[in-house]
């Protein structure tokens, strides 16, 4: 599930016993207490998700979607949707046979700094086959940035997603390859130029996963050894941060992290746990600081007093102030982890927005223009 800047829970999700639709999959929303559930269909029943929805600003969900291909034992065919919160879909491109196949799992699109989706595709659907980094603007224009060579990444015929970073490139791993074939991170440009920034070592750590970068700015993951690592961006140095119970019953991972508003990190090991095969939910306090709030984008940018504004951007969780250019806001609200919704003051002015949390506070290089 993602949380829509109106602050309701959106996911896909599929009703077995529906002989109407094929496949038979829906979008939901919910409110964060469970209840309100609303049901949102397809535009065409040949679609489903391909489960991987993102939110963007103003307000708008993406996702991966796919339809059953036309021939027995062909290949599916997938498109790049947008979602308005009201659950209206407008499928905004079709992937040709030509443009690829897009990698089918959990998260593997990500939004980065310039605003477009990007997302690793096979260039076959069936068979070892090249893989390759797409890009998709919010308006559907699609592009392939670069292809993976088979050398020096490795075996580029296991690919796993990429992550946006806030240096505004693209980060990705290799489970194996590298100076000691025990796996690489990499980093793509957006454009479209590729290189190792990281090889994992001989002995220790081995097999990376995804990855996810943390208020601190640096890229923290786990491996298929229940290792979690840290890569750090500025020095470019990799180290093993903790190593999960052996015995599998803090869970088993490769599994994907996030950041709490704690400093905390937070993962859903599928595998492992107090209660063997089941998997465990778990939080690593590393010793990071809280994370500070951090605005990326105001919308709208300009207009006068009572206007209500977006900021978008992260760790924006239990905001304590907004103020425009010094003059406080009334009326605000955090809808979610990446968005607060304020109302512009009268007496405000032309200049930056600063949000305030428990953690800290963030003034915007971008002015709010009042007019």
């Amino acid at each position: 599930m993602v949380q829509g800047t109106n602050g309701e829970l959106y996911g896909p999700a599929f009703n077995p016993s529906d002989p109407h639709t094929t496949p038979p999959q829906y979008y939901y929303s919910l409110d964060v207490s469970g209840q309100n559930i609303q049901i949102f269909p397809y535009p065409t029943t040949q679609w489903g998700s391909a489960w991987q929805t993102l939110i963007a600003p103003p307000g708008v969900l993406y996702d991966l979607v796919a339809h059953p291909p036309k021939n027995s034992g062909g290949a599916p065919i997938f498109g790049f949707a947008r979602i308005a919160q009201t659950g209206a879909m407008t499928i905004l491109h079709v992937f040709s046979a030509g443009e690829g196949y897009p990698l089918n799992s959990f998260n593997s699109l990500t939004r980065a700094t310039d605003g477009s989706f990007y997302g690793v595709a096979y260039e076959h659907y069936t068979g070892v086959s090249p893989g390759f980094i797409y890009r998709v603007t919010p308006d559907g224009a699609y592009s392939k940035l670069l292809t993976f060579p088979s050398t020096p990444l490795g075996a580029a015929a296991v690919f796993l997603p990429i992550r946006a970073a806030s240096d505004g490139n693209l980060y990705g791993t290799f489970e194996t390859g590298g100076t000691n074939n025990t796996g690489v991170i990499y980093q793509a440009t957006p454009s479209g130029q590729l290189q190792t920034v990281a090889n994992f070592p001989a002995t220790g750590m081995a097999e990376p996963q995804t990855l996810t970068q943390a208020g601190d700015g640096n890229l923290y993951g786990t491996t298929n050894y229940n290792q979690i690592f840290r890569y750090n961006l500025t020095t470019h140095s990799l180290g093993l941060i903790y190593q999960m119970a052996p015995d599998g019953s803090q869970g088993k991972c490769g599994c994907d992290l996030i950041e709490g508003m704690d400093g905390k990190l937070y993962g859903a090991a599928p595998y492992g746990g107090p209660f063997p095969g089941l998997g465990a939910v778990f939080s690593l306090d590393i010793g990071l600081p809280k994370p500070l709030p951090v605005v990326s984008g105001l919308y709208p940018a300009s207009g006068g007093a009572g206007q209500r504004v977006l900021l978008w951007g992260n760790y924006l969780l239990g905001a304590t102030s907004v103020t425009f250019s010094g003059a406080a806001a009334t009326n605000f609200k955090s809808t979610s982890v990446q968005s607060v919704y304020a109302t512009v003051p009268t007496g405000a002015t032309t200049g930056p927005v600063t949000i305030t949390t428990a953690n800290g506070s963030y003034t915007t290089t971008q002015s709010f223009t009042v007019q």
